[in-house]
């Protein structure tokens, strides 16, 4: 859940920190004096980003002294990947970030956190239900939350007045958002981006088809009509409606870097890009909902949160860093500045101190009408294959029917 581009890699996801003349490994080291360094591995967009996590890094070192926290950070796009490997080999960072999309495919690697949670008495009450549930598996819970998001509509202020297309308005419809689309594409700009990239492309489909990727077992269910229908729809605003941008080739970053750059009105995302937008776009930027299809305006909500790796040795400094990172406190000042929309309830509404006009009353909606994500245990390779198969249909080139039928034929069981 990222905005734009690269950031530079603090410590290079790299085995072990500085041993002080005592015990050191791939997740953290222990000095003589008892003093623990722990690594973080982190995904972040920008300077601005990687500023936000460090801070979080320090508030741990600000409550425990003995405690400092060494961030890594790598993009979005790459971070997944990277992770599987070092979960893999026993050589993961201490503290992992951990999105609940692809919280099942990581378990093998994760240390359940509930006998922490009890040991250390920590109440979970307050934070938001549904993303807890997202960051469990098998009924344990592998990662506390930071936050929570509905997915959202963010368009470009400037293109829309330029036009004379009017802002669009809480439960617009898809007849509304598609004609505003047609209006906004003009002057080699286009209305909207489209690509075949999970939370935005199946809150679209949601909406329009009610369709879903993953049924309430926790099966891939990509072959319904509703689902073929519903892709098909999405896929011909680039291949028929024209109405969005043909695209280049498999490039998750292509929908931010073409709304950043001014070249699409609208984009779907979540209040967790607030941040980089307010840092990286030169233009206003507006919220709307997803727009309503026959059943109404529906929308997916998603998280992420912050676990311990199996391969840790400092588990016990571990869980309490995580209890810092994802206190009222830290969320609180997450929420501020843009970052994050918090998991906490009651620090909730510090995230509209600094969003956009008028973003009170979209998140509200959104979040009224917001169905929490499900996600296979190898949701990690579905989406792979469905940016891999389905950009070519977005060209023009092939059917929803027979992309959706390789995705469910190859995608891990």
């Amino acid at each position: 859940m990222a905005v734009v581009v690269a950031v530079v890699i603090a410590g290079g996801f790299t085995a072990g920190c500085g041993d002080n003349g005592g015990q050191q490994s791939s997740g953290g080291s222990k000095a003589t004096n008892g003093a623990v360094t722990l690594t973080w591995s982190m995904w972040a967009s920008g300077t601005e980003d990687r500023d936000a996590w460090q801070k979080v890094a320090d508030e741990v070192t600000k409550k425990y002294p003995n405690i400092k926290i060494t961030l890594e950070t790598s993009p979005f796009n790459d971070y997944f990947t990277k992770l599987g490997t070092r979960l893999a080999g026993g050589s993961a960072p201490c503290i992992v970030s951990m999105q609940s999309l692809r919280t099942g495919g990581y378990v093998n690697g994760m240390l359940p956190l509930d006998e922490l949670i009890k040991k250390n008495s920590l109440d979970t009450g307050d934070f938001d239900a549904s993303i807890m549930a997202g960051l469990a598996s098998g009924g344990k819970q592998y990662a506390l939350p930071y936050d929570v998001g509905s997915l959202i509509v963010t368009y470009n202020k400037n293109l829309f007045k330029a036009a004379g297309v009017p802002a669009p308005k809480v439960g617009w419809s898809m007849a509304d958002f598609e004609a505003t689309a047609k209006k906004l594409t003009t002057g080699g700009k286009y209305g909207f981006v489209a690509y075949p990239i999970d939370l935005p492309m199946f809150s679209m489909i949601l909406s329009q088809t009610g369709a879903e990727p993953v049924d309430a077992a926790g099966k891939l269910t990509l072959t319904s009509e509703p689902m073929k229908t519903g892709f098909q729809w999405y896929a011909d605003l680039v291949a028929k409606a024209g109405v969005a941008p043909k695209l280049p080739g498999v490039d998750n970053n292509f929908p931010d870097t073409q709304f950043l750059n001014g070249n699409v009105a609208m984009q779907v995302n979540g209040p967790w890009a607030v941040l980089s937008l307010k840092q990286q776009a030169k233009f206003d930027v507006g919220l709307a909902t997803i727009p309503a299809g026959p059943g109404g305006s529906k929308t997916y909500s998603a998280g992420s949160g912050f676990g311990i790796s199996q391969s840790c040795p400092y588990p016990d400094e571990a869980f309490k860093a995580i209890s810092v990172m994802t206190s009222a406190d830290v969320l609180g000042q997450l929420a501020t500045i843009g970052r994050a929309y918090p998991a906490r309830k009651s620090v909730q509404n510090k995230w509209y101190e600094n969003a956009f006009e008028g973003a009170k009353e979209v998140l509200d909606a959104a979040n009224a009408s917001a169905t929490p994500f499900r996600a296979t245990a190898g949701w990690d390779q579905v989406s792979k294959l469905l940016a891999q198969y389905g950009v070519p249909v977005f060209n023009g080139q092939g059917t929803a029917t027979s992309v959706l039928d390789q995705v469910q034929q190859q995608a891990p069981a």
